[in-house]
């Protein structure tokens, strides 16, 4: 049972570790960096320093944020079953009996802010806190499906169509008819991610992820660039350390 139960969380670690993790991390510095580069688009315009340049940063940061994010969030597949997090959920579902929680407190607060009492989720065993919270995820997690009523599951049904027919394929649409999401919806699509992927870490694998601190450390930097080269003068920008 404990060689098992190792092979399950090495799985699980190897989901968020490599696949989940990275993905919110470049997700969450390209959004980063795209709100700071909008803050000086009208500088650099203004100067045409680094206009052609920064022009097409954009789109290459615009695409990472919009390629990691479908990562994100794609389908569970058996033939594929990918770095996701419908993946990890998957795998929680699948390795219930034989997950340990490292972590029991934080899956509690988890399920009790959001659909049962503290005692009856109290009572509940390690295999049936698992249970609980993957029919959560598989309830709750946005999914692409433009007939939906939430917000979130639109919007990934725009990412994903983005994804699909201009980023990994050229099909011949226009891309005047591909609708990207809205700003707020993206920054809750990786909030939403962020939220479940440092549960697992905590409750699952017994550590932690700083991710939106780690993501912020580039457009710092380039704040301080941009800064040096005077472009910043009149934003009354705060570059902080380089990371």
């Amino acid at each position: 049972m404990s060689t098992m139960r190792s092979i399950a969380e090495a799985v699980l670690d190897d989901i968020v570790s490599e696949g989940v993790a990275l993905d919110i991390f470049r997700a969450e510095q390209a959004r980063l960096l795209l709100e700071d580069l909008d803050q000086f688009v009208e500088v650099i315009n203004q100067t045409g320093v680094g206009k052609r340049f920064f022009a097409n940063l954009q789109l290459i940061l615009r695409d990472d944020l919009i390629l990691s994010l479908s990562r994100l969030y794609e389908t569970h597949s058996s033939r594929n079953p990918g770095r996701s997090l419908p993946a990890a959920a998957h795998h929680i579902a699948t390795h219930a009996s034989e997950l340990r929680l490292l972590d029991r407190r934080s899956l509690i607060e988890f399920l009790t802010n959001r659909f049962a009492s503290r005692q009856d989720i109290e009572q509940l065993s390690d295999e049936q806190l698992s249970v609980a919270l993957t029919r959560h995820l598989d309830t709750h997690m946005p999914r692409a499906d433009s007939s939906s009523s939430r917000p979130l599951d639109q919007a990934f049904q725009h990412l994903k169509t983005v994804r699909d027919k201009a980023i990994a394929h050229h099909d011949r649409v226009s891309h005047s008819s591909l609708l990207i999401p809205g700003w707020g919806q993206l920054v809750d699509l990786i909030n939403s991610a962020r939220e479940i992927v440092e549960l697992v870490a905590h409750a699952y694998l017994g550590g932690s992820y700083d991710l939106a601190s780690d993501a912020s450390q580039a457009a710092r930097s380039l704040r301080r660039l941009l800064n040096r080269v005077g472009l910043g003068q009149n934003l009354n920008l705060e570059g902080g350390a380089d990371g």
